[in-house]
């Protein structure tokens, strides 16, 4: 499908690009520091002045060139006098362009002063030999060569850094997270990156001059971090039990309930799931007051869906059909999944039936034989 007239996606994914590099300086910061967004730019590192930036980031495909746009306007920008030069100790154009083969841009980072200064006076006297000059970029080059301008451009010349080449949103995205995100599962590295991402362009972080401070970007990297690692906690290994003795449980009340069910089939995996979960819960979960009272609430949450369809499969069967609807009962509730409990991220399928039976076993009114139908 060709792009309508009025398409805004490249200037959308711009701004997206801008809060993404904000927030890889928000990883950045140091003890002191703020991030700001869109107060005297793109992107500001504020703080020990030493390590301050300042940096306009731009989402561009073609290469950047003698003459890019980009580089000078941004160069104009900066000699504004509403510009705060003395505030930062660099200005850095974070661009996704690639310096095109033999510009005067190449090796910008590791020139001096002066190699500097000649690179940009050369453009210009190129640019001024040109029949067809843009109309824009002169108006930017009349004042950035301005002689009243000459001490901020010497400024602007030494504290100027191009960061090109930079790498497409997935790859940038994951470069931060291998980064900074080393605490978090890899399963969750999007949630980690879009939690924070959210979190630099919320409304309230917007209205208070849209500033990121080091303090509160911590405690939120934090929180989302245990967040993220909590629910990913995985489930304790199923125990290697070898040596069931089935025969030891065949007067237990949960074995007896099935056996009202005429269904002796699913005995021997219903031992298995109970001797498995009592011995996981004893070895495991007991040493731990916030598991076991987790634990607790995921004994109601499997009792209450128990009794609940219960009452429902009971309505719901002909009198000749009492001992086959309650096999599939049985089977609906050992087949279904009753949420998780503590930080686990999922609940094996033996743990639940287990606790199944452990109930069955401790309740008297959990049995698997549906209600008997009255007459009238």
């Amino acid at each position: 499908m060709a792009k309508l007239k009025f398409d805004s996606t490249s200037t959308t994914k711009g701004f997206l690009f801008q809060f993404l590099v904000a927030l890889e300086k928000c990883f950045e910061m140091e003890e002191g520091q703020s991030v700001y967004i869109e107060t005297y730019g793109d992107v500001s590192l504020l703080g020990d002045l030493s390590k301050s930036e300042q940096i306009e980031s731009k989402f561009y495909k073609k290469s950047l060139t003698d003459l890019d746009k980009n580089v000078w306007n941004t160069i104009h920008n900066w000699m504004s006098d509403e510009f705060p030069i003395d505030k930062f100790s660099s200005l850095v154009l974070f661009t996704t362009q690639k310096i095109s083969k033999g510009s005067a841009w190449e090796n910008w980072n590791n020139k001096t002063f002066a190699e500097r200064q000649k690179v940009l006076a050369e453009i210009k006297s190129k640019f001024d030999t040109r029949e067809k000059q843009s109309k824009e970029l002169k108006k930017c080059m009349e004042v950035i060569f301005d002689a009243k301008n000459t001490g901020k451009l010497s400024k602007i010349i030494r504290m100027l850094c191009l960061d090109c080449n930079n790498p497409n949103w997935d790859i940038y995205q994951n470069r931060i997270f291998e980064r900074y995100g080393k605490g978090v599962p890899k399963m969750q590295k999007k949630h980690f990156i879009d939690s924070l991402f959210g979190y630099i362009v919320r409304p309230e972080i917007v209205d208070k001059n849209w500033e990121i401070s080091y303090e509160l970007f911590t405690k939120e990297v934090n929180e989302v971090t245990a967040q993220l690692v909590e629910n990913t906690t995985i489930f304790p290994a199923k125990l290697k039990l070898d040596d069931i003795k089935h025969e030891d449980y065949e007067e237990n009340k949960f074995v007896q309930k099935i056996q009202d069910i005429e269904y002796d089939e699913v005995i021997p995996y219903a031992i298995d799931d109970y001797v498995h979960t009592v011995k996981l819960i004893a070895d495991e979960m007991n040493e731990s007051e916030v598991i076991k009272n987790s634990l607790l609430q995921y004994e109601d949450n499997i009792e209450n869906n128990f009794k609940t369809k219960y009452r429902k499969a009971s309505r719901n069967y002909k009198e000749d059909e009492r001992i086959e609807k309650s096999q599939d009962f049985y089977d609906d509730i050992t087949s279904s999944s009753d949420g998780t409990f503590h930080s686990y991220n999922s609940i094996p399928s033996y743990f639940h039936n287990g606790m199944v039976h452990i109930l069955t076993e401790d309740r008297d009114d959990l049995v698997w034989l549906l209600k008997e139908k009255t007459n009238g």
